[in-house]
């Protein structure tokens, strides 16, 4: 006849209410006795555990998570101990299996999986990748993702087997000691912890942080009271010098722990040591096992210093690794694109997002690919698709902001009234939909000075161009329209003046050096108008025409030698511009006294 309960839950609770009572009825009829030890509540928690037959037990909190499950473990009667956290559910399928793992005599513990959700399919927790949750388990439904670890939360109880770590405590290194067994356990606990509100989860990692602060001062040799802390400063406070030298002390203390040589590059990469990171990955390779996340580490680092050929082999030998990941598709893409395989780079990284379009990463990989290559239309429209996977203000800032690039006002100032309306409170979106509307009816001025310019009525479109500067200040575009319409109106000396402000103030504006070429070209003036088209090519050798307007005013001046260097000059840039090229071949048959004639 059986003497003692075989199986307990044990656990540690303070203000747990609002998850407690789920938590506990995910083990009835599983364990056979509830001990819980409370650390100070000033919610509903006791009485919420007496409803389930707990027994609960007051303990003073000393900011020591192991000495108060070791306090609650005291308490345990059973020969068997399941430990769970209020925020956690035992899974239904869990006590099919839970009976005969306690018959293995020769087994003190069991590590088990435990699943924490998380809201985003492109979170990561240490070097996990969250996975896509399928879990029918209605509690679990809501969240998209959850990425997978363990630790030993089934043990039998023992006089010698306690919980150690003042926080991420266990009872795995000390089973391990001791020479004890540890096996699969075969089911799984759910962890809710991280989809809590922001609130609750800042308290949290502030707390941890401190917590492991006080770890590493009292174990300063031990590895993992290191490395804990070095995950707490770069995942969740970014503090990657401080990162950097935790994960280095880890890896003195313990040289063969790869998972700690691969964050001190990862945090070094942070810092710009982009060298000192790759050292960092070698090591990490070297050590066995090798952690899955180097390949990919290593190709970032290799893109960062411009080593574009070594971060395509690094992400492609990542990819045969890992299967077939879309980030890494993406990363792959990006390099090809920076190689010079544009099409396929670009078709790469939009594939990519439409197999995993919550993956906000993927969405700057195809904004960045767009902008780099100066298509600024579809990297606004990418900037605009990411607000449908996830809407921060910056989101909304940075697709506004490519829209005005664009000088679509409308669409600029629509998103960011829309970023307004999901975040009234922020500062910066009010500002870019104040300046966004401002421009909206300043560019309803300048659309009409356009017509009547276009129109031939020069005077009107002084008047609303002179509007529409006095709204939005003496922009160089707008000055610049102003100059030449003055200059068709026949204040030439004004308008010439104004257009070469313009051009001083934006030097790098293709469209004022055309208004400013203009303007001299109609004043007669080609000698200014053959040396302002030169300066354009210097600035921005864009197009073959670039050069066929200049190679074409210098022939205007009868300036052969000049007409065949500016020819000579653009088809080495553009040799496949057959206008260039008939231009060249046309100055050497005909032109009297040019070189060739």
């Amino acid at each position: 006849m059986r003497t003692r309960p075989a199986l307990a839950l044990s656990m540690i609770v303070k203000d747990g209410a609002a998850t407690l009572a789920r938590c506990l009825d995910s083990v009835r009829g599983v364990v056979d006795e509830i001990v819980i030890a409370d650390t100070g509540s000033s919610d509903q928690s006791r009485e919420i555990a007496a409803q389930f037959g707990a027994k609960v037990f007051s303990i003073a909190w000393e900011d020591d998570f192991a000495k108060a499950r070791n306090e609650s473990l005291a308490r345990v009667s059973s020969g068997w101990v399941l430990m769970l956290d209020a925020d956690e559910i035992l899974d239904p399928e869990a006590g099919k299996v839970l009976r005969a793992l306690l018959k293995h005599t020769t087994i003190a513990g069991y590590m088990t999986s435990i699943r924490n959700y998380v809201r985003k399919l492109d979170t990561r927790l240490w070097d996990q990748q969250a996975k896509p949750n399928l879990s029918p388990q209605p509690f679990a439904r809501e969240y998209p993702a959850y990425v997978e670890h363990q630790n030993v939360r089934l043990f039998r109880r023992h006089p010698d087997v306690r919980f150690t770590g003042r926080v991420h405590e266990t009872v795995g290194f000390r089973i391990a000691e001791l020479g004890m067994k540890i096996a699969p356990a075969g089911f799984l606990i759910h962890h809710l912890g991280f989809v809590a509100d922001s609130e609750t989860l800042a308290k949290k990692t502030l707390f941890y942080r401190e917590m492991g602060r006080r770890k590493v001062r009292e174990s300063p040799d031990d590895v993992m009271s290191h490395f804990e802390l070095g995950i707490e400063e770069f995942e969740h406070f970014r503090d990657y010098e401080e990162a950097v030298m935790l994960f280095r002390r880890a890896c003195e203390i313990n040289p063969r722990f790869g998972v700690a040589w691969l964050f001190q590059g990862k945090a070094l990469a942070q810092t710009g040591k982009h060298r000192e990171a790759l050292a960092c990955y070698q090591e990490a390779e070297d050590c066995d096992p090798c952690p899955e996340m180097v390949k990919e580490a290593r190709g970032d680092a290799y893109y960062s210093l411009g080593d574009f050929d070594a971060a395509r082999r690094c992400f492609r030998k990542a990819i045969e690794r890992q299967g077939e990941s879309p980030q890494l598709q993406s990363k792959l893409g990006f390099t090809e694109i920076r190689l010079g395989d544009v099409a396929n780079g670009v078709e790469r990284i939009r594939r990519a997002l439409e197999r995993a379009p919550e993956f906000l990463d993927i969405h700057d990989r195809l904004i960045a690919a767009y902008t780099w290559l100066g298509q600024l239309r579809e990297a606004a429209q990418a900037a605009e698709r990411k607000l449908t996977a996830d809407q921060q203000p910056g989101f909304f800032l940075r697709a506004a902001s490519l829209y005005a690039q664009l000088e679509d006002w409308p669409q600029a100032a629509a998103l960011a009234r829309q970023g307004l309306t999901r975040f009234p409170g922020d500062e910066k979106l009010s500002e870019a939909a104040e300046e966004a509307g401002r421009r909206v009816v300043a560019a309803g001025t300048e659309a009409k000075g356009d017509a009547a310019y276009n129109a031939g009525d020069f005077e009107s479109a002084c008047q609303y161009y002179q509007r529409a500067i006095e709204r939005l200040g003496s922009l160089p575009p707008l000055e610049s329209k102003l100059g030449i319409a003055q200059v068709r109106l026949g204040r030439a000396q004004e308008g010439i003046a104004r257009l070469c402000r313009a051009l001083e103030q934006n030097p790098q504006a293709v469209e004022i050096y055309d208004r400013l070429i203009s303007a001299c070209i109609w004043l007669g003036r080609l000698q200014e108008a053959a040396a302002i088209a030169e300066k354009k090519i210097a600035i921005a050798p864009l197009e073959p025409e670039s050069y066929l307007r200049a190679a074409s005013l210098r022939a205007q001046l009868q300036d052969w030698p000049r007409v065949e260097a500016l020819l000579r000059q653009g088809l080495d840039r553009f040799p496949k511009a057959e206008k260039l090229r008939k231009a060249l071949a046309e100055l050497e048959a005909r032109t009297p006294g040019a070189p060739g004639a």
